[in-house]
């Protein structure tokens, strides 16, 4: 007669559980033998470190807290004729996005509403004094 196979499921049910001495009884038992002998330390297990997460590091808007996801309806031409501006800016070195722009403009408008002088704030943004002297 042949062997039955072994089930290749008994070892997910057999668990073996090591006697593990906790430190109070090492030092009991050495101390009954005039022998003195400090417990060895339980191993811990390592650190492990975080695995890397794939693609670039999130340093941009979408990943920042202080800015929020919306969207708004402009006109075509107008899109078109504040692409063609911030060219011209970026040309002259002046950096700045649309959605920093819309940003500017909401709070200047808050303000503005609030009652404060928007000529002295726009004043700071626009880059037209600059353009005079060129």
């Amino acid at each position: 007669m042949t062997k039955p196979k072994p089930s290749p499921f008994k070892k997910l049910f057999e668990t073996k559980e090591e006697p593990q001495l906790e430190p109070e009884l090492l030092t009991e038992a050495t101390t009954e033998s005039n022998v003195t002998q400090t417990p060895t330390p339980q191993k811990t297990a390592p650190i492990q470190e975080e695995p890397r997460k794939r693609g670039r590091p999130a340093t941009g808007k979408r990943s920042d807290d202080a800015w929020i996801g919306r969207t708004y309806y402009v006109k075509r031409s107008t899109d078109l004729d504040v692409e063609e501006e911030l060219l011209k800016l970026k040309r002259r070195g002046v950096e700045i996005d649309k959605s920093e722009l819309v940003d500017f403009l909401m709070a200047v408008w808050v303000k503005w509403q609030q009652g404060e002088n928007i000529d002295l704030l726009l004043d700071e943004f626009t880059p037209r004094r600059n353009s005079k002297l060129d």
